[in-house]
């Protein structure tokens, strides 16, 4: 394989990646949106102090569970950027030791 081949393919991976991890924000929003809706129905249905109570812990743990996906979402947001930027300095470096090497 040769190597301009392998950059166009991995290129091609890391924005592949990107995409599907931009898909999983959308899916994720959309997620948290039905969270919230499902609270909503929960609130209308239910009526009383002990209900109240529950439905707090249930809207606690939730919350709790989004904050752990979200921590996770931007833990592979900044794994996707790192992967791009050592992407884009070894195709920068790459290039130099080409210009170099034509001298």
């Amino acid at each position: 394989m040769q190597p301009r081949q392998r950059e166009e393919e991995v290129w091609g991976e890391q924005i592949k990646k990107e995409q599907q991890f931009e898909e999983l924000e959308r899916l994720f929003v959309k997620t948290k949106r039905a969270q919230e809706h499902v609270l909503h129905l929960f609130q209308d249905a239910w009526q009383g102090s002990r209900s109240q109570q529950r439905l707090g812990l249930i809207e606690e743990m939730m919350a709790e569970e989004w904050q752990k996906r979200k921590k996770q979402m931007y833990v592979v947001g900044d794994i996707l950027k790192e992967s791009r930027r050592a992407y884009q300095q070894e195709q920068f470096a790459s290039k130099g030791a080409e210009t170099h090497a034509t001298d």
